[in-house]
């Protein structure tokens, strides 16, 4: 007889918007920090971003955004070095007058990517470099280079960053369901498991659906209420979208993981984000680290679950779930120019990884730099965010031969930035003679644009 092929994936259903408290941040009709909306519940009720390049402005547009920039923030830079010491002094210089942070320290001078950290020639400045360009709010409120599309690197971010060492241990994002209910629906479908026509199976899984109830968000690391979680839980909502695919991306090669799904397959799997082996590179006098490479990695671990909804990882990888990995990672330059959260993710990655080196030089006593406004919650507050708590199930299906198979996929993020800072590779990583001259960067120079000294593009 001939069966229908289920898969039962979890994502997020759109909804009611709702905005949060006056105050509470940016929870309101465009002021969203990237693609998703959270009710004052925590149910993640509605997604903006979608895994299409956003859309960038007509050329009229585009000059009269970048026209409102500062006169130095209009001309993009293959390299622009940022002083982490200069930034400090001009936050306590706002602070002190009662003025607003302006739009070239809120996003970092328009820094797109971190790809190198280097320790100033006197011991007081850590520099971050990397492309600049000019930007502007596009789609879903996100801060946006007007020339690459990608997203810019956020004052906010570095804050969270700077503010709990606990971050650089373990950072992230999981999306999981509730164990006594999954438990309860599992058992629901053994007893309700007969061959049956599609119409039936359908209902079936609908029921399980309303069995399960709303999957748990939860956070580990990162403030709950920061932009940094919020941007973590996005990119992994949407990578999720994309392996059960209920968002296609264009990309010539790139499969669904339900498309890839065969008959026989364990569907209980679990993918998340971690950094990429070698992404963080560093000279032998620990002064000039690198970054490089796409940063992110997806992996891939099966699951069972025991008589209580408890899921737990077994030894062996196979079939769709770590095939959607693989096919993910090998198409991971295009997905972050198709998907603006996956660049996000990248940019929160290169902030973490920054902060990890400045704690390292700190504590080897070859940094003597001691930021106040970075580190002080008191004096400078950050932004806070509606807390995301919860999701709702979406049903998908798929036909093909066989019985009836269930997935549970869950996963996050998962960021150990001192851990990478701690294993960085050993490299020459700029030599002596095409080393910025980072003494030409004054205590009141926030930025520089120096020419290229090193081809080193292939981060996206």
């Amino acid at each position: 007889m001939r069966h229908l092929l289920l898969v039962l994936t979890i994502m997020l259903l759109p909804g009611p918007f709702q905005g949060s408290a006056p105050g509470q941040g940016g929870n309101t009709p465009g002021a969203s920090p990237g693609g998703i909306l959270i009710s004052p519940q925590g149910l993640i009720s509605q997604a903006l971003a979608t895994p299409v390049v956003p859309s960038m402005p007509g050329r009229q547009l585009r000059e009269k955004a970048i026209a409102a920039l500062p006169e130095a923030l209009r001309q993009p830079a293959e390299i622009r070095m940022l002083s982490l010491r200069t930034l400090d002094a001009r936050l306590t210089e706002l602070a002190t007058a009662g003025l607003p942070v302006p739009p070239e320290l809120t996003w970092l001078a328009g820094l797109t990517r971190i790809d190198s950290i280097t320790l100033s020639q006197d011991g007081t400045d850590l520099i971050l470099s990397g492309p600049a360009e000019p930007f502007a709010a596009l789609r879903s409120n996100r801060m946006t280079g007007l020339i690459s599309g990608r997203p810019v690197l956020c004052l906010e971010d570095l804050l969270t960053a700077f503010r709990d060492d606990d971050i650089l241990d373990a950072a992230g994002c999981s999306i999981d369901p509730d164990s006594q209910r999954l438990a309860a629906a599992q058992g629901w479908l053994a007893r309700n498991s007969s061959p049956a026509v599609v119409a039936v199976a359908k209902a079936r899984l609908e029921q399980m659906v309303r069995l399960q109830g709303r999957w748990n968000v939860t956070t580990f690391g990162v403030p709950e209420d920061s932009r940094m979680c919020l941007a973590m839980v996005e990119a992994d909502y949407l990578m999720k979208r994309i392996a059960i695919g209920a968002d296609s991306t264009g990309i010539r090669g790139m499969k669904s993981s339900l498309a890839l799904a065969r008959p026989g397959d364990n569907m209980m799997r679990r993918w998340w984000f971690a950094s990429a082996p070698a992404t963080l590179t560093v000279n032998p006098e620990r002064t000039q680290w690198s970054l490089q490479g796409p940063r992110l990695l997806l992996l891939a671990q099966e699951e069972i679950m025991d008589n209580n909804g408890n899921l737990m990882d077994i030894t062996t990888n196979r079939g769709s779930g770590d095939e959607f990995a693989q096919l993910f990672n090998q198409h991971l330059p295009e997905l972050v120019q198709k998907v603006p959260a996956f660049a996000d993710l990248q940019n929160i990655l290169d902030i973490l990884t920054a902060v990890a080196v400045c704690r390292e030089l700190q504590e080897a006593g070859l940094l003597n730099l001691h930021p106040q406004m970075l580190t002080d919650s008191s004096i400078l507050p950050g932004r806070s965010w509606p807390v995301p708590r919860e999701t709702v199930p979406l049903l998908t299906t798929r036909s093909a031969s066989g019985g009836l198979l269930m997935g549970a996929f869950t996963g996050g993020v998962n960021f150990r930035s001192r851990q990478l800072v701690r294993q960085a590779s050993s490299a020459d990583a700029v030599s002596p003679s095409t080393r910025p001259q980072i003494n030409s960067l004054s205590p009141a120079t926030l930025w520089l644009d120096t020419p290229a000294v090193q081809s080193q593009r292939a981060s996206d």
